[in-house]
């Protein structure tokens, strides 16, 4: 399985750490981890109503998307607020 490592930056709080992403995974799949993860406080019982940020390159990650196909890559950069 393809695996990327991502920085996670919560703006909020000061928070910056490198995670590993495998990249068969779904944009919710990923979203629900890192809420619960980091306690992000997002209501996900509407996902259609959830996203995450990215830079490098730069990418609104949603839905039932694979990640492999946003073209997330080494280095990505995942802000939230």
């Amino acid at each position: 399985m393809e695996e990327v490592t991502m920085s996670i930056c919560i703006h909020s709080r000061g928070i910056k750490a490198d995670i590993l992403v495998p990249l068969e995974i779904s944009a919710n799949e990923l979203i629900i981890g890192l809420n619960e993860a980091f306690s992000l406080g997002m209501d996900t019982t509407d996902m259609s109503k959830c996203f995450l940020r990215t830079e490098s390159p730069i990418a609104l990650l949603k839905g039932n998307t694979l990640l492999k196909d946003f073209g997330l890559r080494n280095g990505t950069i995942i802000n939230c607020f």
